[in-house]
């Protein structure tokens, strides 16, 4: 019987670049070139995912170790997208009565880079020809970028790696939160680029729709295998859009067209196909069974936010603290206190200065600062309140926590121990 080949998770896909590292140092045609990107993208979406958590140093230096590469063939990639663009939009007409001989085959070939196809467009042709040459010395970039990855390096993350990615189980709460964030913030350029459907909103669109995609993809099985199809799909339609876009900017850039008509023949092709995408992408996104709605859900809600930030914040804090036991203790102990005093009315105006909310947002700044204290510990014991603050500073406000009451509890944690502030 045969023993079924895991095909997901962090370790699957770094060996799977290495894999896929030989077949595009082999052959930089757009295949492979496609296949090892997926396969660096998967990688370093996944650490991009696990760094909300786990602050080890591992994670930042794989995602910088495969970023030059992934950038490099990129390049090309780009390059090899617009060639086929060119090719589905102005195909080359067939002749109607070739016969060609093997002689007759091996003229046409020789001449094929200098002489348009018969019926084939100029403008496509001489675009092509910017292209190939384009195509030539971004392969040379790409090697040179191949030959400096660290292979050895990348193995050895592909074991250790894992096991800390391992700590968090996929479809936890921590990843739905982390991917409510992640939708968050897509949403919101979603409404930015519908108002005015510029280049560059419908292009950051797309960047805030995959970068939600790869956290469903990668750390929510049950919620990937729901939205899969449709989540890709958005992002392809938008990907589309930018492809015409950077094809229509690279061929006025090159003065590719022979004539007024050829240029006004290629813009109307071409705003014609993008009007397609961009009203497909709305149909789907707009109105009350919009997928924004679907997507949104199926993840956190109302109190939930909240409470599963904090359990984010934990693990994030128990990987720096060394004693984070001690650091619960503090933070259970302090709200204890808290409600016990102004249960008894000795908290004053301390918290019932008129704001709404005011207390509240006291008590949340009180527990988180105790959570959080001793995170600098990290980097030592020495200063380590000075440390805790920069590191909670560095780490930002998760969804659910008020930014104010984040930045509160960083000056507290960073006054728990040494001298006071001055006031100057």
């Amino acid at each position: 019987m045969k023993t079924a080949v895991k095909t997901t998770g962090l370790r699957y896909w770094m060996l799977r670049v290495l894999e896929e590292y030989e077949h595009v140092a082999a052959d930089f045609s757009a295949d492979p070139v496609h296949d090892l990107r997926v396969a660096i993208r998967r990688c370093r979406s996944m650490a991009d995912g696990m760094m909300a958590m786990d602050p080890d140093r591992q994670w930042k230096a794989m995602k910088k170790a495969g970023k030059r590469l992934f950038q490099s063939l990129g390049t090309l990639r780009d390059v090899q997208i617009m060639m086929e663009w060119i090719e589905k939009l102005h195909p080359p007409a067939p002749h109607a009565a070739e016969v060609h001989t093997n002689a007759q085959d091996a003229t046409d070939h020789s001449l094929a880079d200098s002489e348009p196809k018969h019926g084939q467009d100029p403008a496509a042709h001489a675009l092509l020809q910017v292209l190939k040459a384009r195509e030539s010395e971004q392969k040379h970039h790409a090697r040179a970028a191949l030959e400096e990855f660290d292979r050895k390096q990348w193995r050895q993350w592909s074991s250790s790696l894992p096991q800390r990615a391992a700590r968090v189980r996929p479809g936890s709460a921590v990843f739905k939160h982390l991917a409510l964030e992640r939708w968050t913030a897509a949403r919101e350029l979603h409404v930015r680029a519908m108002r005015n459907r510029s280049q560059v909103a419908l292009h950051t669109l797309r960047i805030g729709i995959k970068r939600f995609r790869y956290i469903v993809e990668n750390f929510l099985p049950v919620e990937h295998k729901a939205w899969s199809n449709d989540l890709k799909h958005m992002q392809d339609l938008l990907g589309e859009v930018h492809d015409l876009d950077v094809l229509w900017a690279t061929a006025m850039s090159c003065h590719v067209f022979p004539d007024t008509a050829s240029r006004q023949s290629w813009h109307a092709r071409i705003l014609e196909e993008r009007k397609k995408r961009v009203e497909e992408y709305r149909e789907h996104t707009l109105g009350p069974d919009s997928l924004w709605n679907i997507w949104r859900a199926g993840l956190p809600q109302g109190k939930q936010i909240e409470q599963i930030a904090t359990r984010r914040m934990k693990l994030w804090a128990k990987a720096l603290d060394p004693d984070f036991a001690h650091s619960e203790r503090v933070a259970r102990l302090a709200v204890e206190l808290f409600d016990g005093l102004r249960s008894a009315g000795l908290m004053g105006s301390l918290v019932d200065d008129g704001r709404n909310g005011a207390a509240t947002d006291a008590r949340s700044c009180l527990y988180l600062a105790a959570l959080l204290h001793d995170v600098g510990k990290a980097k030592g014991n020495k200063g380590h309140h000075k440390e805790s603050l920069e590191l909670i500073k560095t780490h930002g406000t998760p969804l659910g926590w008020k930014p104010a009451v984040m930045a509160r509890a960083g000056v507290i944690a960073r006054f728990h121990c040494g001298a006071l502030p001055t006031g100057n």
